[in-house]
């Protein structure tokens, strides 16, 4: 069949550009307004790529300092010779993407097509469009690209070529490189800081924190480092800048445009572009937070703070500067564990912020900018924390009330925080070295609505693993399991951290333990005697000859001869009140009432591990 190029139909058009807004790109835009097919059949045209580059770098198209950039050509269009209907003119998109399905794709308007029938697109919006809609990075890909063919008649009336989202010209695989000397690194280090210079480049001890997206999506790294004594000198250095330490060269360090060294925001440059160290400096911190934008070439310095104690200000109490609501924190440095919390009752919508010390007496004087609030939504379960004076707006926190209760973590070095809804289960598994980890039998009760499970534990390494076990919500189910890293309210008493195993530190035998779910805290006492205490010896609670002793096979205590009379007693540990056990014999609570049954023998079984209760037998 004779095919004919484009002739004098071919009317002048003016360059349309790519056809998503620039200012709200939508990376997955298909064809624009056409919706019927077009007069022109598929069949009365053809598309060649002949002309077409195999490869396209646009370092070879682009002028950067003149801003221009030359049409590259992806295809050429013929029309069958009278197949053009009256009154019509021809149009072409195309459409790139960086998968050969086009999952992930934008589309370009191409530019006039001119008599010998090309079909060009600006390098410019080339690059632009790809940026914008797939993807940052820079890297030399294979991009996909093929035309689509569109008739305008009367100057309004567009219709596609073939049927619409099936009908495609030219698909063809192009290696691509983009027109980008920025570079952005997997990583980056502080050289300096606390350590020595050198050693702190080799070794890159002080990591940034990135994300797990691809860096040209999210180019923000922060760390937050120890200061030194005095002032704080460093600098920012990725893998090529810490290789080139090594040789002796400082230049690919990053440093401070403009050279002020106590700068807390700006920009940065490598050394070799600033023509000096520009280093950083930081007065009189004890910890550095430092965030950049490798995308921006922009940093930000903080110098940490963290307050000895949060309050709570809304939730269940007042919206004043009382600060009995008090967040929870372990016995160590606040920059040790920075992390702090607070448990809210449910039942109905809250709504909160918190402040330090400083900021609630600021509300005496009516100022409340001081207090701390989420910089995203109020809604929010979790995310990031500032000061309101830095919002716009209070950003309280809320939660709708729907959990019987809330924690509310805060993590004071991060300036992070996290809102976890509480409904406890009634028991909490005990699993580890005294029945060889397979058997969750032992257990603790929630003896507290709040969240608090109290019980005893009896601790033993018969198989020589190490006396260390953890815990599960569910029996059997690791994937409930609850471990050294969940306590971020500490772990106190005689149970200590086995590094993700709690670790029974005071040797085998029965411990008390309180555990706090809603602050995730843990405290453990090792049990040295249990005693029976009552009427019949005066109430001495260190009556030696009372005193039960563990059977380890039969998880009890027991005693023979023992002395109760039916005028009241009860079971005491360590020789004093602290732990007593006292109400029903098949139902024994902390704290009960005085026993009145009688016998010489009693066995007390305080696990739970036969029965989902403290109880004890009397003959």
């Amino acid at each position: 069949m004779n095919m004919k190029k484009l002739g004098i139909f071919m009317t002048a058009l003016l360059s349309m550009g790519f056809v998503a807004c620039t200012e709200n790109f939508d990376a997955t835009v298909g064809p624009q307004s056409y919706t019927a097919e077009s007069p022109l059949a598929a069949s009365d045209v053809s598309v060649s790529t002949a002309g077409a580059p195999t490869a396209i770098n646009l370092e070879d198209y682009i002028n950067e300092n003149e801003g221009t950039g030359n049409p590259i050509t992806f295809g050429t269009v013929s029309v069958i010779e009278g197949a053009m209907p009256v009154n019509t003119i021809l149009k072409a998109e195309v459409e790139i993407a960086r998968e050969a399905d086009f999952g992930n794709s934008v589309v370009l308007a191409a530019n006039t097509i001119a008599e010998d029938g090309l079909i060009t697109i600006d390098a410019g919006n080339l690059q632009t469009a790809y940026f914008e809609g797939i993807t940052k990075n820079p890297a030399t890909v294979t991009l996909y690209s093929r035309i689509i063919l569109y008739t305008v008649t009367g100057g309004e009336a567009e219709a596609i070529i073939g049927k619409p989202g099936e009908n495609y010209f030219a698909v063809n695989s192009i290696t691509f490189t983009p027109l980008n000397k920025l570079t952005i690194a997997p990583a980056y280090y502080i050289v300096g800081g606390p350590n020595d210079w050198q050693a702190s480049a080799i070794e890159r001890t002080i990591k940034f924190q990135h994300s797990d997206e691809d860096v040209y999506v999210d180019p923000i790294f922060t760390v937050t480092f120890d200061a030194a004594d005095g002032d704080t000198w460093f600098a920012i250095g990725d893998d090529q800048a810490c290789d080139a330490i090594a040789a002796g060269d400082w230049s690919q360090l990053y440093g401070i445009v403009g050279g002020d060294n106590e700068a807390t925001e700006g920009k940065i440059a490598r050394r070799s572009e600033l023509g000096g160290d520009n280093s950083f400096c930081v007065k009189g911190a004890k910890k550095i937070r430092v965030t950049i934008d490798m995308m921006e070439q922009t940093f930000t310095v903080e110098a940490v703070n963290i307050a000895e104690s949060y309050y709570l200000v809304g939730g269940n109490g007042s919206w004043s500067s009382d600060k009995s609501q008090k967040f929870s924190h372990s016995d160590k440095d606040v920059f040790e564990d920075p992390v702090f919390s607070y448990v809210l009752t449910g039942g109905s919508e809250l709504w909160f912020a918190f402040g330090d010390a400083e900021a609630l007496d600021a509300i005496d004087a009516n100022d409340w900018s001081q207090l701390f609030g989420t910089t995203g939504a109020s809604e929010d379960l979790s995310g990031s924390f500032d000061r309101r004076y830095n919002l716009d707006g209070d950003h309280s926190f809320h939660v709708d009330g729907s959990a019987k209760f809330y924690r509310f973590t805060i993590n004071a070095l991060d300036m992070t925080y996290e809102i976890t809804p509480l409904n406890f289960d009634p028991y909490i598994y005990f699993i580890g070295a005294t029945d060889g980890w397979t058997n969750a039998e032992q257990k603790l009760a929630l003896t507290d609505e709040s969240g608090i499970y109290t019980g005893f534990l009896y601790c033993a390494d018969p198989n020589g693993w190490g006396n260390e076990f953890k815990f599960q919500k569910v029996p059997g189910d690791w994937g409930t399991e609850i471990n050294t890293g969940h306590m971020t309210g500490g772990i106190t008493g005689d149970f200590g951290d086995g590094g993700g195993n709690f670790k029974a530190t005071a040797g085998e035998g029965v411990y008390y333990v309180t555990l706090d779910m809603a602050t995730m805290s843990i405290n453990a006492v090792r049990i040295q005697n249990m005693n029976l205490v009552g009427d019949f010896n005066g109430w001495n609670a260190a009556d030696d000859a009372q005193q039960m002793t563990w059977n380890a096979t039969d998880y009890c205590f027991e005693i023979s001869g023992a002395g109760v009379t039916a005028n009241g007693w009860k079971f005491t540990t360590n020789n004093s009140w602290s732990i007593n056990l006292g109400g029903d014999v098949a139902d024994l609570v902390a704290n009960g009432d005085n026993l009145t049954v009688v016998g010489t023998t009693i066995k007390l079984y305080p696990t739970r591990k036969d029965k989902d209760n403290i109880y004890c037998t009397i003959e």
